[in-house]
């Protein structure tokens, strides 16, 4: 076989990626399960410390935020192809459909519930990288649904802002007491787009 083709086929994982791989497994199933992710468990199913589960995926909050990115994505997308019209609908409808599924999901409402303050640090600070990739999700929903010279500010802050909104609707009774309501996200962000 030419060394072309030997470098262009795909390497086998490391040790360390497979290790990996199979951490973020048993740290999705422990979730959707609507337990607490237990890193100590994961570390003794896979037979490694505790040290090495650290090393292949960092820090608690870090998979936690891998895991919860990870479904949210899917659930985005699947929001996005539901959502009708075009244009300011499109991403509020798209938006709603969004905080509707996850506090419609068992294993974010036990999330939510069992810790609440950890889940707003994870899912709405720089703790993970759940905000980021939402951020960027919701700036190129922006990006393909409105034109950017439409937007009354720059597409990174509108997206932040729209991010906001939405999360704001979804985690408010974590942060003042109140009862959730998806259906004000929409209204929400269309009046902030309109």
């Amino acid at each position: 076989m030419p060394s072309s083709e030997l470098r262009s086929q795909p390497a086998d994982p490391s040790p360390g990626e497979r290790g990996r791989e199979a951490a973020v497994r048993l740290a999705r199933k422990q979730f959707l399960d609507g337990r607490r992710l237990e890193m100590r468990t994961i570390a003794e199913e896979l037979g490694v410390s505790r040290m090495t589960l650290h090393r292949w995926v960092g820090s608690r909050d870090k998979l936690l935020g891998e895991v919860n990115w990870a479904l949210a994505r899917p659930t985005l997308d699947q929001s996005r192809t539901a959502a009708a019209g075009t244009g300011v609908d499109a991403v509020a409808e798209t938006l709603q459909r969004f905080i509707v599924a996850v506090r419609a999901a068992p294993f974010m409402r036990a999330f939510l519930k069992q810790e609440g303050e950890i889940a707003l640090r994870v899912l709405t600070t720089s703790s993970g990288d759940t905000q980021r990739n939402f951020i960027g999700y919701v700036r190129a929903l922006l990006l393909e649904e409105l034109p950017e010279h439409d937007l009354r500010l720059p597409v990174d802050d509108m997206a932040y802002l729209v991010v906001r909104i939405a999360e704001s609707f979804c985690y408010v009774d974590l942060i003042t007491g109140d009862e959730p309501d998806p259906a004000k996200v929409g209204p929400a962000i269309r009046a902030l787009l309109s």
